[in-house]
């Protein structure tokens, strides 16, 4: 896994990627409650980050299957999108799709938040 996973992380220094993968861990933490995240990795990595990324959203699907919308309206993925999307996808490449689908918008809030932060 490259780091072309996750959007936006090329575009950093290493210094700043490795800013960008915590806070892209905490948003995750905190928007796909009620899965349990775990504790946050002190050196974050994109692969590290991926595969707890898939863990937490397949703990999801199987054990808090009627929060999902939920969880997906606070990350501000369009529901129709998801109807679709799963509705296209194998049942084995599900969770990939939605981990996927999940990662590009937090990482969009997070990269965001840090462009315009550096600009006050």
């Amino acid at each position: 896994m490259k780091n072309e996973v996750i959007p936006y992380l090329h575009q950093l220094t290493e210094t700043g990627q490795t800013e960008f993968l915590r806070k892209l861990e905490a948003q995750l933490a905190k928007d796909l409650y009620p899965a349990e995240w775990g504790e946050m990795a002190t050196e974050p990595n994109p692969q590290s980050l991926v595969s707890q990324l898939h863990h937490a959203v397949s703990q999801l699907i199987q054990t808090h299957g009627n929060s999902l919308g939920q969880v997906l309206y606070r990350i501000d993925i369009p529901e129709g999108k998801i109807r679709s999307l799963m509705a296209a996808t194998p049942a084995d490449e599900r969770v990939p799709t939605l981990a996927g689908q999940i990662l590009e918008r937090e990482a969009k809030k997070v990269w965001l938040r840090m462009q315009f932060s550096q600009d006050s």
